[in-house]
């Protein structure tokens, strides 16, 4: 098998895989906006087959397989993070797809610049968390100026405690950078600060951000892969009823069956297949990111 850091000089039928990952990848992302986050499991199973279907039409015995195998290491950490009810359904299938199809890119579509050593999925979800973080800092900063402003939020010691420890290891990253025998560029430097500073404020604010996600609905309103807020739940009836994050069909029966009138729901969640789609279209065209900066 190929080793998962070693580039490959040609990636057979690489046209073809770049078309096949952005037309059906853009569509995922419409459907996200447009259909309120549902996008059709036709769709993304078609993907997910046609991801394996150009591997075999290409057929290269060590490409092949090693396109395969990441596509499945993907799709199982994607699938944990979805019971988890910390993506979406289509999202696994699509970052899956995305990596079996372009394994990897051996350059880039602007100046033929070489991409990371490494899967090119791992490539696209640096622009893709990128834009995601500038999303939700951009949403929620004017909320939680607000919630301050009202004095709703108190700094404790137990608050500020872990984002102080994220900054102290972050000063340290930087140090350790600059004690390197050589410079980075300043948009090199200036992405990880940007990084740092979203994670310290997701960390800081994380649950006044989720509660603002939160909805209680109806239970004769839930749908299948809805997301509860199970720390808002008594927590011997979650487990009791062998609650879930994401909700299937038996565990809304359960819950119709209750006496629960209304549950809390994360109906406030964002999209995220538009900013996997702008990380995709931003490493098609320009190679990995870091290494853009540095460039």
């Amino acid at each position: 098998m190929l080793d998962l850091f070693t580039i490959p000089s040609a990636v057979p039928g690489i046209g073809a895989r770049m078309a096949l990952a952005f037309i059906f990848t853009a569509a995922a992302a419409y459907f996200d906006i447009f259909n309120k986050k549902w996008v059709p499991n036709t769709l993304v199973y078609s993907f997910a087959a046609l991801a394996v279907l150009i591997n075999f039409i290409y057929y290269d015995p060590v490409l092949t397989w090693s396109a395969l195998a990441i596509g499945a290491v993907v799709f199982a950490a994607c699938y944990l993070l979805y019971k988890l009810g910390q993506l979406g359904g289509a999202d696994a299938y699509v970052l899956a797809s995305i990596a079996a199809t372009i394994p990897y890119l051996p350059s880039s579509l602007i100046g033929s610049s070489q991409s990371a050593p490494y899967p090119f999925i791992l490539s696209v979800l640096a622009p893709t968390g990128v834009a995601f973080i500038l999303h939700m800092v951009l949403r929620f900063v004017p909320y939680i100026s607000n919630q301050i402003a009202k004095g709703k939020i108190k700094f404790t010691a137990s608050k500020i405690a872990g984002p102080i420890g994220l900054a102290a290891a972050f000063l340290v990253f930087v140090y350790a950078l600059l004690s390197l025998p050589f410079a980075f560029p300043p948009i090199y430097m200036g992405m990880l600060i940007f990084l740092a500073v979203g994670l310290v404020f997701f960390s800081l604010f994380k649950s006044e951000i989720k509660d603002s996600m939160i909805e209680q609905m109806k239970v004769g309103k839930l749908q299948e892969e809805d997301v509860i807020a199970l720390e808002k739940m008594d927590a011997g009836l979650v487990q009791k009823m062998k609650l879930q994050p994401v909700l299937t069909a038996q565990s809304i029966a359960l819950l119709k069956k209750s006496k629960l009138k209304a549950v809390p729901v994360y109906t406030g969640m964002p999209f995220f297949l538009p900013y996997l789609l702008l990380g995709l279209v931003f490493t098609l065209l320009f190679g990995d990111m870091l290494l853009f900066a540095i460039r």
